[in-house]
């Protein structure tokens, strides 16, 4: 996609190319007051068409862009498409940087449901279902207060980890009881 800069009198325009669907109809040109802001705002559409996560439009009532962020459409309003984007990114990346709040409890997993005996020889065996661990504290949950939204995502991580872990043994447990009771 060529975006081209022109200048006609004192604006600078950046030339959008046309559109595949309407090949009659001409060029649209976002409006700036310098070089440099028109080469922005060609940079900030060509990012914004070319995501899923970001969607622009004009109003014409406020003589402003509104950049919206995906489905939430948190919207972010400036008289150039290059700062509204701006403000939308920034948004963006303070929400995704921002630790969950600590009174958010996580749900518990469901157990998942065991599979029916297996049959050999005509006689049925019981399966005894793997009793559940309590969860065991984590070495890596770091102790005093938390500075970063880096350290609160490692106790997480290491959280998860230790519930995998756990999983896994139980499931190894199980799965060898098995092949010794079959054995």
């Amino acid at each position: 996609m060529d975006i081209r800069i022109e200048k006609d009198g004192n604006e600078w325009y950046a030339v959008l190319p046309p559109n595949p669907e309407l090949p009659d109809e001409e060029p649209l040109g976002l409006p700036a007051a310098s070089k440099e802001e028109a080469e922005a705002e060609g940079r900030a559409w060509q990012a914004i068409t070319q995501s899923s996560l970001y969607k622009f439009d004009f109003d014409e009532n406020k003589g402003v862009y509104v950049v919206s962020i995906g489905k939430a459409g948190e919207k972010h309003e400036a008289p150039l498409l290059a700062d509204a984007y701006q403000q939308a990114q920034e948004a963006y990346a303070k929400r995704v940087q921002e630790p969950p709040p600590p009174d958010a409890a996580q749900p518990e997993p469901k157990p998942k449901q065991l599979r029916k005996p297996r049959q050999s020889n005509g006689a049925k065996q019981e399966a005894e279902a793997p009793k559940p661990e309590e969860p065991k504290a984590s070495t890596g949950v770091i102790q005093g207060n938390i500075t970063s939204g880096n350290q609160l995502q490692d106790a997480a991580h290491r959280v998860r980890i230790d519930r995998l872990e756990m999983i896994l043994v139980a499931f190894a447990r199980t799965v060898i009881k098995e092949i010794k009771d079959g054995a």
